[in-house]
């Protein structure tokens, strides 16, 4: 049995990471997990992505949450930004070395990560 103090501890561990799924936010980043998502690596995208944010102290400004409608096949992993409840950026073939750079250009930057960007062309497909 743990002491009051293990699980104090247990709980400031993971608490960080639980909020960033659950608090008020100003920002959602929306992971594409259907099955060619999951295929493509969005499993690996979206723990890159909630570590980054917890990391950049940006916790209870963002969540990051899963939809399988948002998955692709041509274009997994596929992330979303919405900011005011507006889908303002679509990017496409996620990797995690791709979801540490948007989450430091762009959500706490402000500054879209242009090359990572879904062509505007493509846009009615995602």
């Amino acid at each position: 049995m743990k002491t009051v103090d293990e699980l104090n501890a247990i709980k400031n561990e993971y608490k960080n990471s639980i909020a960033v799924r659950t608090n008020d936010y100003d920002i959602r980043v929306v992971v594409g997990m259907g099955n060619s998502g999951l295929v493509a690596g969005a499993r690996d995208v979206m723990k890159t992505l909630v570590e980054e944010i917890d990391k950049e102290g940006l916790s209870g400004k963002v969540i990051v949450t899963q939809e399988a409608r948002v998955s692709r096949p041509d274009y997994n992993p596929v992330i979303c930004i919405v900011e005011n409840h507006i889908n303002t950026v679509t990017y496409i073939n996620v990797t995690a070395e791709k979801a540490q750079r948007i989450v430091k250009e762009h959500i706490k930057g402000g500054k879209v990560v242009e090359e990572y960007v879904l062509p505007d062309e493509f846009m009615e497909e995602v």
